[in-house]
């Protein structure tokens, strides 16, 4: 029992120390590959940076407004004869749109015609006899009279067969119809709205601190989001007479010509506004998307020499803090952080860390 007591104790020993043994030792080499693994280096482009000539822009959203635009209706009342438009045509100013029942007015205006003409013959031929003495003034007067107000008569019966026919107030773009052939419309009744469709106001609303920097034919970019990559270029062309008082900001009008058929601004579009400011001297300025923005500050990744474990010439990244300003498109002017020759990381920063080594695929240069 004794004997077979300690070769069990001895087997468990073994067994026991041979565990120990191997956890030291895979520690020991585990620490050894540590110490000496060096993360391969992480791929990035930079940029180097210049001064460059400063162009300053302010962002801000308008609306599209038609330099004129109302709701179409007939002033009298009457059943739709005539519909001489098509939904969305083009159409010029004073083009007859509508025409509704003229068959009585017409009809007045004949006979009141008639009349007028009977009482202007009567006239005349008083004149004639009043110089012949065979008549009196008083006659020839009342003549005179009866001629013109048969003529005012007439005169007015064309005015309301007039009415009968609506026309485009303005030149432009009519909407879609909202009447039929046979249907009877009281006066004020829509027929459809005309909006002019060139050129098109642009509506915006900027701070009051901005106005010293702006001034009528100011250009402006204008983009529409349903069309993508489409510019419209316009100039402001009024102020309002005052600044709002619960947000102390103004609004600007500005004009642009509306010619592209594809792209045709339409009144109520949200408009993106680029307002060029005027251009200021020399600033350190870097694309926007080199900014590693956050609650605790703005980083940005510069290159910097450095040497790796066999001491060797290596590149770091290295973090610093910058303090970035206005935006023009996409570059952001820099104050503090940054001079004109560090070289900076533009593609690849989302991978880094403050020391990481770097290998620079692609370095470009500011002009």
């Amino acid at each position: 029992m004794k004997k077979r007591f300690i070769i069990v104790a001895l087997i468990l020993f073994i067994v026991f120390g041979g565990l120990v043994a191997y956890h030291f030792i895979s520690q020991y080499l585990i620490k050894q590959y540590v110490a000496s693994y060096e993360a391969p280096p992480v791929t990035v482009n930079t940029l180097q940076l210049t001064p460059v000539k400063w162009s300053p822009t302010y962002d801000t959203v308008g609306s599209v407004q038609a330099v004129q635009g109302t709701d179409v209706s007939p002033i009298v009342s009457g059943m739709v004869t005539k519909i001489l438009f098509t939904s969305g045509q083009i159409v010029k100013k004073n083009q007859i749109l509508v025409v509704l029942d003229t068959d009585v007015l017409t009809a007045e205006v004949n006979n009141a015609q008639a009349l007028n003409v009977y009482n202007k013959q009567t006239y005349e031929r008083y004149k004639t006899l009043f110089h012949e003495g065979v008549i009196s003034a008083s006659d020839l007067d009342q003549a005179a009279s009866n001629y013109g107000q048969s003529n005012a008569a007439l005169q007015q019966q064309f005015a309301m067969l007039e009415q009968k026919y609506v026309l485009a107030p303005f030149a432009g773009q009519v909407g879609i119809r909202d009447i039929s052939l046979g249907q009877y419309l009281n006066a004020g009744t829509m027929i459809t709205n005309i909006q002019s469709v060139n050129p098109m106001y642009i509506n915006f609303q900027v701070p009051e601190q901005f106005l010293p920097e702006l001034y009528i034919g100011q250009p402006i970019k204008v983009s529409i989001d349903s069309y993508h990559g489409v510019i419209f270029n316009a100039k402001i062309t009024a102020f309002d007479a005052q600044v709002a008082n619960n947000t102390k900001a103004i609004t600007v009008q500005a004009t642009a010509p509306n010619t592209h058929k594809k792209t045709m601004l339409l009144p109520g579009m949200q408009a993106n506004i680029e307002i060029l400011l005027p251009v200021t001297g020399q600033v350190i300025a870097i694309p926007q998307q080199a900014i590693n923005y956050s609650l605790y500050g703005n980083t940005v990744f510069t290159v910097v020499p450095s040497k790796d474990k066999n001491g060797k010439a290596d590149l770091a990244a290295k973090e610093i803090a910058i303090t970035p300003a206005d935006q023009s498109g996409n570059l952001v002017r820099i104050v503090s952080g940054l001079k004109a020759g560090d070289q900076i990381v533009v593609d690849g920063q989302v991978k880094l860390q403050d020391g990481n080594s770097i290998k620079v695929v692609a370095t470009s240069t500011q002009s």
